[in-house]
């Protein structure tokens, strides 16, 4: 699975995305946007026709022909016990996980470096009234941010499961790694893709734990709300229908990761962790 998910982030590198305005009547009735598809694997050309509105709303470079390129990385963590498993020629498959998230962070390096350069470029900078101080400090603390995740993302990949929650059961799975490359890429802008071998159980148990974190932090969730509110996805909606449909998928999320990426269960007794 992780051979095909490299081959399709390879894909999605060839990838190119176009805006252009309406002429005449929409491609598809009643629909602000319609979209082709244009060229070969080696080069794939996707061109969004939209309304004048939603066109004119476009930063002048995308409006004048200039296209958006995608920056795919992969972040993979197995929520189950890999040891003893090896992809290939002795290679580990936590190994060849370790190798794919090395690489992929080094792409995140690279992007944010740009983004870095971007914002902090005076000529960028609008004429303001704050102080200029002020304006680069208010620049500087979600840039700071991005970089201490950054070095908290290396903790996990380079200390094979020992990163500073390595006490807790967080360390213990390694499943700390999808939530700090999930708050990171977040934070760069980033669309999320989550997948697992089933696409049953483990997905969707960190697809509504990812629902619940966005609506804690741009819907004015209390964080105290945030076990309630992933429980009651789970008990309803998609991740009932994916399970209906894939019957006698076995659940594989191992008993170390942390209740929040685990079925609906009661809280624990009082006294237990």
């Amino acid at each position: 699975m992780l051979e095909d998910c490299q081959v399709a982030l390879m894909d999605l590198e060839k990838v190119t995305f176009y805006f252009l305005q309406f002429e005449g009547e929409p491609l598809v009735a009643n629909m602000p946007m319609s979209f082709q598809v244009e060229g070969s694997r080696q080069a794939l050309k996707v061109c969004f026709h939209l309304e004048s509105f939603y066109f004119l709303q476009l930063p002048p470079r995308l409006r004048s022909g200039g296209g958006v390129k995608i920056f795919p990385v992969l972040f993979t963590q197995a929520l189950e016990s890999m040891e003893g498993y090896y992809y290939r020629d002795n290679v580990s498959v936590e190994e060849y996980q370790a190798q794919i998230n090395s690489s992929s962070l080094e792409k995140v390096k690279q992007y944010y470096k740009r983004l870095r350069a971007f914002y902090l470029d005076q000529s960028n900078l609008t004429p303001s009234s704050t102080p200029k101080a002020a304006l680069i400090d208010k620049l500087m603390r979600p840039l700071n941010a991005v970089e201490e995740l950054y070095r908290l993302m290396e903790s996990f990949i380079s200390s094979r499961r020992t990163p500073p929650c390595q006490f807790t059961a967080c360390g213990a799975s390694g499943v700390g790694l999808l939530s700090v490359s999930s708050e990171l890429c977040s934070r760069l802008g980033a669309t999320h893709i989550v997948m697992c071998n089933s696409g049953v159980h483990r997905c969707t148990l960190s697809v509504t734990l990812e629902q619940s974190i966005l609506l804690a932090r741009n819907h004015g969730l209390p964080p105290r709300c945030i076990l309630q509110a992933t429980d009651v996805m789970r008990k309803q909606g998609a991740r009932v229908q994916n399970s209906a449909k894939n019957l006698g998928v076995r659940d594989r999320t191992p008993s170390s990761v942390p209740r929040l990426y685990k079925l609906c269960q009661p809280p624990p007794p009082d006294g237990d962790p």
